[in-house]
C-alpha cells in the first residue's frame, strides 16, 4: 500500500512552515521519509519489498543507508526508483526484505535515509515504523486435515552382531588417539611459532591508503569499490588508534565508541571521518551523484585525519653523558616537512 502524493507532500510542506516560524527565514525546508509495504499480507520464507519514499528540497541526494538486517528482517538489496517523469524534490527506493519469521504481525523499525543537501552536507532522517502481516505457507485446510501433517519418525532399531560392534569401538578408539596427536602437533606447532606483531595503525592506513590509489578504481569507474575500501581503511585505523570495536559495526556505532576514547582536541579531524563514513554509505545506493574529484577530496581528508590523531611518539635523546632524557614529538612525527600530510600520494 503505497501513500499518495499529496500526503507526502503535505508532510514536506509542515516541516518547511515549521522550520520558518522558528525563525529559520530562507532555509531549505527539511527533508521527510515514509516506508510502505508494496503488497500484503507476506507468507513465511517469502521476499518482499519495503518502498521508501523521501521529500527532499530540489537538487538534493538521498539514499537510505541500512545494514544486513531491519529488526527481524534481512535486508537482500536495495534498489533505485526512476519512474518517467519523477516530482522534483523525490526520491523513491526498494527494499527487499526476507520474511524469515513466525506468522503474525511484525514491525519494520524505521529505515535511516541519508541526505546530502546542495551545498554538500550531510544528514540523516528516519522513516516511522511500518507494519507487515505475514501469514503461514501451509494450505489453508492443513489444520483441519488432522493426517496431513506427521511428527518426525523415530529411530530404526539396528540389530548389529557383538563382533562388529567390537570392531567398531576399536576403530573408533584409533581415530580418537589419531585426532588427539594432530591437535597436539598443531598447539605445540602454534607455541613454538613466533607471534608478528602489527604495524602501527598510522603506518597500516597509510600503507592501505597508498595501495588504494595505485590501484586506479575511480579511473574504471568503481565508485562503489573505491569508496568502501577507503571506508573500510578509515574504520581500521579509528577502531585500532582509540582501542574501539570496528568490524562489522555501523558508522554510527564507530563514531559514537571513537568520540568517548578521543582527546578533546580531536574533535575536529572527528568530523572529517564523520564526512569520510557518511559519504561511503550514500555511495553504496547513489554513486552517480559523486565525481572523481569529491572521492580525491574525501581522500584527502583521510590523510589528514591520520596526522591530527597519530599518538605522539617518544625517544630518547643521547648526548653521550649518561641516560638520555625522553621527549615528546608532536603527532605525525619529525622527518615531515611542514606542510606535508600522511606521505600518501593523491592520484
Amino acid at each position: 500500500m503505497r501513500l499518495p502524493f499529496p500526503l507526502t507532500a503535505l508532510c514536506c510542506l509542515l516541516a518547511a512552515s515549521a522550520a520558518g516560524g522558528a525563525g529559520q527565514t530562507g532555509a531549505e525546508p527539511a527533508a521527510t521519509a515514509v516506508a510502505e509495504v508494496v503488497s500484503e499480507p507476506v507468507e513465511v520464507g517469502d521476499v518482499f519489498e519495503l518502498e521508501v519514499v523521501v521529500e527532499h528540497p530540489e537538487g538534493a541526494e538521498a539514499a537510505p543507508v541500512v545494514e544486513e538486517s531491519l529488526g527481524d528482517f534481512r535486508v537482500l538489496g536495495a534498489v533505485p526508483l526512476e519512474p518517467d517523469g519523477p516530482p522534483a524534490g523525490e526520491s523513491r527506493f526498494r527494499l527487499r526484505l526476507g520474511a524469515f519469521v513466525l506468522p503474525g504481525d511484525h514491525e519494520i523499525p524505521a529505515v535511516p535515509v541519508g541526505v546530502r543537501a546542495v551545498g554538500g552536507e550531510l544528514s540523516l532522517i528516519e522513516t516511522p515504523p511500518s507494519l507487515v502481516r505475514v501469514v503461514s505457507s501451509l494450505p489453508p485446510d492443513s489444520e483441519a486435515a488432522a493426517g496431513d501433517i506427521h511428527d518426525i519418525r523415530g529411530p530404526f532399531e539396528l540389530n548389529v552382531p557383538p563382533r562388529w560392534g567390537a570392531i567398531g569401538l576399536l576403530a573408533l578408539g584409533v581415530l580418537v588417539l589419531l585426532a588427539a596427536a594432530w591437535w597436539l602437533w598443531r598447539r605445540r606447532g602454534a607455541r613454538e611459532a613466533p607471534a608478528v606483531p602489527l604495524p602501527p595503525p598510522a603506518a597500516e592506513a597509510e600503507a592501505a591508503l597508498a595501495r588504494l590509489a595505485g590501484d586506479g578504481l575511480l579511473e574504471r569507474g568503481d565508485v562503489v569499490g573505491y569508496y568502501e575500501r577507503l571506508a573500510g581503511i578509515m574504520k581500521r585505523y579509528a577502531g585500532r588508534r582509540f582501542e574501539t570495536p570496528w568490524s562489522e559495526r555501523t558508522t554510527r556505532e564507530i563514531l559514537r565508541d571513537v568520540r568517548l576514547r578521543a582527546a578533546p582536541e580531536h574533535g575536529e579531524a572527528l568530523t572529517l571521518l564523520a564526512s569520510i563514513l557518511g559519504e561511503a554509505d550514500l555511495a553504496k545506493f547513489s554513486e552517480r551523484a559523486f565525481r572523481p574529484d569529491t572521492a580525491q577530496s574525501r581522500f584527502r581528508e583521510a590523510g589528514i585525519f591520520l596526522d591530527r590523531t597519530r599518538p605522539p611518539l617518544v625517544v630518547e635523546s643521547d648526548s653521550g653523558d649518561g641516560p638520555g632524557k625522553e621527549r615528546a614529538l608532536p603527532p605525525g612525527g619529525a622527518g615531515p616537512p611542514a606542510g606535508t600530510s600522511s606521505g600518501v600520494e593523491v592520484r
